[in-house]
């Protein structure tokens, strides 16, 4: 009998304990409170605010709440937030409503009507839960000349107060009767940090192996800065600028290894504004300045349309263009690309 009753105090105490976590988890996911204009209280997490739509995940929905800032009086928080306004603005801390007055939110030591906030980013503690990322996938067979063509892509992105880091990576390959297979690949970073609102300071570093060029690899490595011309969090207009080292190995051995000093000027273009669709186009101009007459332009466009839940439909155009290419091989390498990828 007193092993018996021993054994159940135990499991007693190992529900209770489990209550209590259980209990502590639910009061942390359930922390954030949004009042609407119509007086009602929702209590759970704010996952995120895009598009003026602010996304609300409750434990008694299955859905999350999607909620347009005019159906909002008020939101509170005492997680810590990257809030950005449509002027450009950017401001961190806890999220509380402002008492003196409506539609307002307290942010730090700064004060941000509700209908200019136009994203509210929550940073946590922990290094990893920064990071976004994507992944898709393409593929397209023609039967009239047996045309194959493979893509894949990735980006990963992380973000905090006063720095984005953005790595992109991609992988092309098409196959043709009667003509030669062309392979590609290529990565990118692009990591900056905020100088107040508008301005940045950047490093840069892309690889790229293209077939149609005969490079086997040419490592391009940068630094520069650059201004936000338009900034909000559904759209911005950047042009940067700066200096970089190339070096280029071909795939055929004749052919001497390039070193060469470049400038750099590049522009991108980013906008969420179009509802179904998110557009970026990036162009870089690169002059060499140890190489006479000589410059290159790589150009990114793409074009996704948003599917239900985190899934997308991506149409993708790619241009690397170098005016004095080694004898025999193109001075443009381009193509585009359909895939289907998630965000997560």
């Amino acid at each position: 009998m007193t092993r018996s009753t021993s054994s159940v105090q135990m499991i007693r105490a190992a529900v209770v304990c489990l209550g209590v976590f259980a209990g502590g988890g639910a009061a942390y996911a359930a922390q954030d409170v949004v009042i609407m204009t119509n007086g009602d209280k929702l209590v759970g997490e704010i996952k995120k605010v895009e598009k003026d739509v602010l996304t609300f995940e409750t434990d008694y929905s299955d859905v999350d709440f999607k909620i347009k800032w005019e159906k909002i009086a008020s939101i509170e928080s005492a997680r810590y937030f990257v809030v950005e306004t449509f002027d450009g603005k950017r401001v961190s801390g806890s999220l509380k409503p402002d008492p003196e007055k409506k539609a307002t939110v307290q942010v730090a030591d700064a004060s941000v009507q509700l209908p200019q906030l136009s994203a509210a980013q929550p940073i946590e503690r922990t290094f990893w839960s920064r990071f976004e990322s994507g992944l898709d996938f393409g593929y397209s067979l023609t039967r009239t000349n047996s045309a194959k063509q493979l893509s894949l892509g990735t980006n990963l992105a992380y973000r905090d107060e006063n720095h984005v880091d953005q790595l992109f990576a991609n992988v092309f390959s098409s196959t043709q009767e009667n003509a030669p297979d062309t392979q590609r690949w290529d990565v990118a970073n692009d990591f900056r940090r905020f100088l107040g609102n508008r301005w940045y300071v950047n490093t840069t570093q892309d690889f790229l192996n293209s077939e149609e060029q005969g490079l086997d690899l040419r490592t391009t490595i940068g630094g520069g800065g650059g201004r936000y011309l338009l900034r909000s969090s559904s759209q911005h207009l950047a042009l940067g600028g700066g200096l970089a080292w190339t070096k280029e190995n071909y795939t055929d051995a004749t052919v001497p290894t390039k070193d060469s000093a470049d400038a750099y000027l590049a522009t991108e273009f980013m906008t969420e504004k179009l509802k179904i669709t998110d557009l970026i186009t990036r162009l870089t101009y690169y002059p060499s300045l140890t190489i006479s007459d000589r410059y290159r332009l790589s150009y990114r466009f793409d074009l996704d349309f948003n599917l239900p839940g985190d899934w997308y439909l991506r149409i993708g155009l790619f241009d690397n263009y170098d005016n004095t290419p080694p004898s025999g091989f193109s001075k443009n390498d381009y193509g585009w690309s359909n895939a289907f990828g998630f965000k997560f």
